[in-house]
């Protein structure tokens, strides 16, 4: 059975660009509606919302700091006002700040742990409390999370985190299922960063560290989510999308 999407009230965080902003439109071609999220960007939420609308879709604009309880229970109830229930759950946001370990100082570790762990897991129980046996929640992890990566020790602690954490929610959850998407280097601002940090074209990174030759696009994830969301009988598992990266071993 592939289950109809349509009508659907999903929550994206982070979605005022990058990956986010890809789920959200994503989602709304599907008839979902979406509450698209920010910390503080509101341009870039809106310009989110006016793509989500050119597709005919039907979105909101909920500016909230996802790292803390407060922020995700304001997200939680600005949905619920605008669009009387929550059945979708996208816990996107997160923060990539590059640092060898033993360099990484007490107000950096804390602010990474905040933003990509923490947020997950307030979300998850704040809104996990509105889904019904029908609901659903996609955490975006990281392939950081699976292998080592230099320079991102702490991100892929709080990554690695997720994934045990999607896989206890999905058993605590049921019938809710959870799931997680691990991507590789994607093409966003924070892949750019990435790459720039590593002093690595796109081109040169793709013909080294891939196995196809090309880096992850924000659209090939948010289509991966468009289906998991759609198969009813996937839970509690880890979709790696990475052209193969993860099998090369080190980043």
């Amino acid at each position: 059975m592939i289950l109809d999407l349509s009508g659907k009230v999903a929550i994206v965080t982070g979605s005022g660009r990058g990956i986010g902003r890809s789920v959200a439109i994503r989602l709304a071609k599907e008839g979902v509606k979406v509450m698209v999220n920010a910390k503080k960007g509101v341009e870039e939420a809106k310009e989110t919302l006016e793509l989500i609308e050119k597709t005919g879709g039907e979105g909101e604009i909920s500016i909230a700091d996802v790292s803390t309880r407060e922020g995700c229970r304001k997200l939680k109830e600005d949905t619920i006002k605008k669009f009387g229930k929550i059945d979708i759950l996208i816990n996107n946001a997160g923060l990539g700040l590059y640092s060898y370990f033993i360099e990484a100082d007490d107000k950096m570790i804390e602010k990474q742990l905040d933003v990509t762990l923490k947020s997950v897991i307030f979300c998850s129980q704040e809104i996990g409390k509105e889904l019904d046996k029908e609901g659903s929640i996609i955490n975006i992890s990281s392939i950081a999370g699976l292998i080592p990566a230099r320079g991102l020790s702490i991100y892929g602690a709080a990554k690695a985190g997720i994934i045990s954490l999607t896989r206890s929610m999905a058993v605590e959850l049921s019938p809710v299922r959870v799931n997680a998407i691990a991507p590789g280097v994607v093409k966003t601002k924070m892949g750019d960063s990435l790459l720039n940090i590593y002093k690595r074209s796109e081109e040169d990174f793709s013909k080294e560290k891939t196995l196809l030759g090309r880096i992850v696009e924000p659209d090939e994830i948010a289509e991966i989510i468009a289906t998991i969301l759609k198969i009813p009988t996937i839970t509690g598992q880890v979709i790696v999308i990475d052209s193969g990266e993860s099998l090369l071993g080190i980043l």
